[in-house]
């Protein structure tokens, strides 16, 4: 074998990886994540993925990806088309903008980073609720629980980028 075709076998083997990985999480957040009874468990397990996803994958591929699997979501998710394309996309944006200035490698700065990107999610998520008809839940109630998700998902990238992470390779 060449140099070159065991290259591109690694690069298969950790494509498919990368999609097994996808697809557990997707099944974890449609069928665990998302039936959690306090609101603001109901973290976004793809938005850390997507930065993990950025930090070893090209630009246009890691876009690609988060373009995919944000229609996928939505299409998961109800009413609000484009959300999560949307914010998986500025995700990746972002990670390619701050990889000049930052250590991604470092558990902290991807929690702050990814922690930016929650908190931008929330308040979208937040702006949409507030024009959505709801019950009685008390707008002061919402945005309290859209900052408690933010906070979770935040404390759990580290977690959920790890598996994705190759702390050999930088970015681009």
């Amino acid at each position: 074998m060449t140099l070159r075709s065991l290259n591109n076998k690694s690069k298969m083997q950790q494509f498919l990886l990368v999609f097994a990985y996808t697809l557990f999480l997707l099944f974890l957040q449609s069928l665990w994540i998302s039936q959690m009874s306090y609101p603001a468990m109901r973290a976004d397990l793809f938005l850390p993925l997507m930065f993990g996803i950025a930090t070893i994958w090209p630009p246009l591929a890691s876009l690609a990806w988060a373009f995919l699997w944000g229609f996928v979501v939505d299409n998961f998710a109800g009413k609000f088309w484009g959300f999560h394309v949307g914010s998986y996309v500025v995700a990746v944006c972002l990670v390619y903008a701050a990889s000049e200035k930052f250590e991604l490698q470092n558990p902290l700065y991807q929690m702050l980073l990814v922690g930016i990107c929650a908190t931008g999610q929330s308040l979208v998520l937040g702006l949409f609720l507030l024009i959505e008809p709801h019950s009685l839940i008390g707008v002061s109630a919402i945005w309290q629980d859209l900052l408690v998700r933010s906070l979770f998902i935040m404390l759990l990238s580290p977690f959920i980028i790890y598996p994705v992470s190759d702390g050999r390779r930088s970015v681009v």
